[in-house]
Formats: C-alpha cells, sequence, structure tokens
C-alpha cells in the first residue's frame, strides 16, 4: 500500500506545530507584519471547505491570530508545493474564494487573508505579480484584473544564517528535511551534522513523534529500505534506534510499505508510461507524480527493459 504524498503528509504533520509554525512565521514574514502578531492567539482551523458546486476544496493548512493593537483576527493560509505552480494566484484564489463565501454564507465578519507558499522544488521560483499573467495592458486595462500577493518561503535559499535564526531544532530540521528531500547523501550528512540533536529528541513523547516522522519521509523519498533507515538511525544512538524500529514495524503492520519492494504500483507504472509516450522527461513525471526522480528514472529503465 502506497503512502500518499509523502512530501505533503510531512509538511502537515510539522507545520500543524505550533513551535515550527511560529518559528517559521518569524524568520521568513515581514517583520512588521509579525511585530503585530499575538502568537497566544494562534489556532488551527479546518481546511476543508464546499464550494460552489458542493463539492470539498481542501487547502494545506489553515490558522487564525489576533492581529494589531485592536487584535483583529486574520487567517494565515499555508500552501505546500514541491514543484513549479505556473499560476500560483489563481490556486490560491480559488481558496481564499471559498473562505470567504464561507464566512457571508455563515453571517461572520470577513476576515483578512496571508497566502503562505512554502516551495522546495528543484527548479527556481519566480515570483511575479498577477498582472504579468496577462502580458501586455495599459492601465486602462489593468485596472480590471485582480491583484493579491503572497508570501513565498523558498526553502532552497536556506543557508547557515538563516538556519541560526530559528529558534527550534524542529523548524530547523524541517527546513533542511523539505530542502534536501531529493538529495540522499545531503540527507545522510544532515543526520550527522545533527545526531546530537535527534538524541535529544527521544527524551520526551513530541520529539520521538517528530523522528517518527522523519524516519517516514526519508524512507518514503530516497531509495533507502526500512533497514537502511534504521541503520542510520541506530548510529546516532540506541535511543533513536529503537524509534526507529518501532516505526519500521508499525509501517509493516499498516502495511504502509513502498510499492517499489513490493513490485511497483501499477498505476504508477501506467501513469509513467502515459507520459513517456507524451515525450515528458523524468524530471517532469517526478514533479507530476510526486516521487523521487532516482525512483523515476528506474522505472523508466525497467519499462524500456521490458520488466515492468
Amino acid at each position: 500500500m502506497p503512502l500518499e504524498k509523502p512530501h505533503d503528509k510531512f509538511f502537515k504533520e510539522t507545520f500543524s506545530r505550533f513551535d515550527v509554525l511560529t518559528d517559521f512565521i518569524q524568520v521568513f514574514l515581514p517583520s512588521e507584519i509579525v511585530q503585530k502578531f499575538h502568537f497566544d492567539s494562534l489556532v488551527r482551523e479546518s481546511d476543508s471547505y464546499l464550494d460552489s458546486q458542493l463539492s470539498e476544496y481542501f487547502v494545506d493548512l489553515l490558522f487564525s491570530i489576533n492581529y494589531g493593537s485592536q487584535q483583529i483576527q486574520i487567517a494565515l493560509l499555508l500552501e505546500h508545493k514541491s514543484y513549479i505552480e505556473d499560476f500560483p494566484h489563481f490556486q490560491l484564489n480559488q481558496y481564499l474564494l471559498n473562505y470567504w463565501t464561507t464566512q457571508i454564507k455563515a453571517k461572520h465578519p470577513l476576515i483578512p487573508v496571508i497566502p503562505i507558499i512554502v516551495y522546495h522544488g528543484e527548479r527556481r521560483w519566480k515570483k511575479q505579480p498577477v498582472i504579468n499573467y496577462f502580458g501586455k495592458l495599459d492601465n486602462t486595462l489593468a485596472a480590471f484584473v485582480p491583484s493579491f500577493d503572497y508570501v513565498l518561503i523558498d526553502l532552497n535559499t536556506i543557508n547557515d544564517q538563516r538556519l541560526s535564526a530559528f529558534k527550534t531544532d524542529y523548524a530547523r530540521l524541517t527546513a533542511l528535511l523539505l530542502q534536501n528531500s531529493r538529495h540522499q547523501q545531503r540527507l545522510l550528512r544532515i543526520f550527522k551534522r545533527f545526531n546530537q540533536v535527534f538524541d535529544h529528541l527521544t527524551q520526551d513523547s513530541v520529539g520521538r513523534a517528530f523522528i517518527e516522522t522523519t524516519f517516514i519521509y526519508v524512507y518514503w523519498t530516497t531509495n533507502l529500505t526500512k533497514d537502511q533507515v534504521v541503520t542510520i538511525f541506530r548510529k546516532i544512538s540506541i535511543q533513536t534506534g529503537a524509534v526507529a524500529m518501532t516505526t519500521a514495524e508499525r509501517l509493516i503492520n499498516e502495511g504502509l510499505e513502498k510499492g517499489i519492494e513490493q513490485g511497483v504500483e501499477l498505476a504508477t507504472v501506467r501513469a509513467i508510461k502515459s507520459m513517456l509516450k507524451l515525450n515528458m522527461d523524468a524530471k517532469t513525471i517526478a514533479a507530476a507524480l510526486d516521487i523521487p526522480l532516482t525512483n523515476v528514472n528506474d522505472l523508466i529503465q525497467k519499462i524500456k527493459s521490458g520488466l515492468v
């Protein structure tokens, strides 16, 4: 049984932690906004809404927080991207309209929203205003194009200076794991660099839960087997190795093992075959299916060899 979208799962589990979210907000959002936040009022909201056709619509994460001296309530909408979105404003706008429509129907006051995109794809994200989507418009036509902004957290820009700005190890590790998820050797160096941090996390249930989430994420986004990932954690300490072993056993019991180990999922193979017929390259296929590029290359070779 394949795990659906491991990047999204890791993102939601880590950014649902208020300490991680607060850390990222304070590091990446404009200081003039952050200094007006009342972080003790931060609350996670429902991320499911009904659109006009009564179909359910999900955002990745949605929070509310009080803002300013009058403590006006605003919303923070977090959207995770592991690939380039050509028209991000349009997707965000759909979320915003659904959110505000729900408030109007419930006769609630409208709440302003700050959209935040957390991106960790391979290619450079080129942020641009909505007006650029429409080519060259004169000022008369431009007045009819709705415009709004979003905050871009591009994890490819993370450096040691940015890392030192984080207050928690959880946020620091979250940024590094997302940033390097497609680079196995870099991930291994991260574990070596932060071995004392991981060992410290085993001392309470919250830290152990973070290690479990990390184990599953590394297992699903690399070519490493469960045994190899367990070995990495064992090298850190006996305690982290024990958490890894428990997590590995749970994956087996719940059937959450990688399809590539069980004989690749038929649907994935079929999808890749169809994309190859459209002359799509391996990087595009990996981004579209949200699976590691190395896995896609392996499957392409097996397809060409007639093994799957």
